[in-house]
Order: structure tokens, then C-alpha cells, then sequence
């Protein structure tokens, strides 16, 4: 097994390709660079998707692993990239669960394996439960509790739809959904209209981040990282929902260390 791995932006991909040093880095234009990469790598355009099995046949790869986030063509790029492969356009009318799939299909049909992140990655997720429960009060348990079973609710439903898998919430209170602007944007959002409009309990909001039901495991889990708790306790949340199978933790090691440090609560469900 010849292992490539297709980077978005961000630092997980930088962590993967770390702990898989012999795998080949694709880096997607525009997202990420091989000077980040002590792997061997190669750059490719979003809007080509034939180079990439091009490039993948050269170096013999029979896996592949996708990770990083990767942001969806401007119509102003398409203006300019007017040869932008089909598999790419027949994208723009679909959520991203139903664009993956797509993807995962092309590289299928052309010899390759989609491999999910998990597999190649030695300690991604928190198990269930608080972590660290001893740092946080009964009341503040419970409010976390029935917020998680609300907002997973409310994720579960919009499932169908193949909209975002983040939402916050707080004592039935809707703040934001999770669009196309992707996770901060929203975290953004949600924590102005708390910080200026809506403080009406205890705890601040709950950011809930979730698979989808019928999610593309192999291609688009949900991730959380060290930037996105340290938002959100800059923003004054309580806490954060997750998965215990589902919601890959970036750079788990440093996570941890702020979440105790920081007293910041993780919820896994």
C-alpha cells in the first residue's frame, strides 16, 4: 500500500503527513505548500482534477487520504478557468456530503482507494463523556447535557438538507448554523449575537460538531482543533459537543493541555 495525501489548509495535514512520513503530499493550490511538508510533494489545481491522477500513477499510489479544508472554486475563478474539469462543476449545485461522494467515486473509477483518516492516525478522539469532569460543577453538567441532546437533534434533522455539521446553541436558542463560511465564520457570528444580544443564563453558548447522519466517513469527519477552542472560550462558550467516533481532534496532545489548563469543557457523546 502507496499512500498520498491530498492537503487542504490548516495544520492537520501537516500533522498526518508527520506521522506518515513516507506517504506523498499532494498540495492543493492556493491551500497548502511543500515547503510545510518534509514528505515528498507535489502541488495540484483544484481546477484539474485529471493531473492528480496523473501524478498519482507516477509515484504508484494505490491509497489516498484527504484532509485540510478546501474551500469551493469563485465563480470568478471558473471565469478565469474556463477548462475546469466537469467533476468539479457537476459539484457546484451539491452539499458538501453529496460533492465527496462524487469525488470519492472519480477516484475510485480510476484505481485508487479512499482511506479514512482514522486509519492512519494514532489518537484522534476523545472518548465519552466530560474530559476532565472533575473540573466542572454539576449545574454546569447538566446545562452541557441537555444542550448536546438538543443540538444533536436539531444536527440529526438537518442531515437531509446536506448543511454544515456545526451548530450552537444554547437553552434551546438557535445562534448559528454552519454554511458554506465554514465553522469560524459562524463561531464568529454566534458569539456576537451572544456577547451583545442574548446573555440570559449561567453558561454561555454550546458549539456542537457532528458527522451527519449518512456521513462519507472516509472523506469530510468533522474536526476540531486548538484554534477553535481557544475561540471559543475567547468568545465565552461553556463548552463543546462532540463525537466520540465521529469529530477528529487535531493536535490532541495540545488540545488537552489547554482544555485543563484553560478549565474549557469537552462533551463526547
Amino acid at each position: 500500500m502507496k499512500i498520498a495525501i491530498i492537503a487542504g489548509s490548516g495544520n492537520f495535514p501537516i500533522q498526518i503527513a508527520k506521522e506518515n512520513p513516507n506517504a506523498l503530499v499532494l498540495c492543493v493550490e492556493g491551500h497548502s505548500f511543500p515547503d510545510l511538508f518534509k514528505n515528498n510533494s507535489e502541488v495540484i489545481s483544484l481546477n484539474n482534477p485529471q493531473s492528480w491522477i496523473s501524478v498519482l500513477k507516477k509515484n504508484k499510489i494505490t491509497h489516498i487520504v484527504m484532509v485540510g479544508k478546501i474551500n469551493r472554486i469563485s465563480n470568478e475563478n471558473l471565469l478565469i478557468y474556463e477548462q475546469t474539469h466537469k467533476l468539479i462543476k457537476n459539484t457546484f449545485s451539491l452539499g458538501d456530503n453529496s460533492s465527496l461522494n462524487l469525488i470519492e467515486k472519480f477516484f475510485n473509477e480510476n484505481g485508487f482507494e479512499i482511506l479514512p483518516i482514522k486509519s492512519i492516525l494514532k489518537d484522534c478522539f476523545f472518548s465519552i463523556g466530560f474530559y476532565q469532569e472533575v473540573l466542572f460543577s454539576k449545574k454546569l453538567k447538566d446545562f452541557v447535557i441537555q444542550n448536546a441532546k438538543f443540538g444533536s437533534n436539531f444536527l440529526n434533522k438537518m442531515s437531509e438538507f446536506d448543511i454544515g455539521q456545526s451548530v450552537v446553541v444554547n437553552d434551546s436558542i438557535v445562534y448559528a448554523i454552519e454554511a458554506l463560511e465554514g465553522t469560524d465564520e459562524m463561531l464568529m457570528r454566534a458569539g456576537k449575537l451572544y456577547n451583545n444580544y442574548y446573555q440570559n443564563n449561567d453558561f454561555g453558548p454550546v458549539l456542537i460538531k457532528l458527522p451527519k447522519l449518512n456521513q462519507n466517513f472516509k472523506m469530510d469527519l468533522p474536526v476540531i482543533g486548538l484554534e477553535t477552542i481557544r475561540k471559543c472560550n475567547d468568545l465565552g462558550f461553556s463548552s463543546i459537543v462532540l463525537s466520540s467516533t465521529g469529530t477528529l481532534i487535531a493536535d490532541i496532545k495540545n488540545v488537552k493541555n489547554y482544555i485543563k489548563k484553560n478549565k474549557f469543557c469537552i462533551y463526547a457523546i
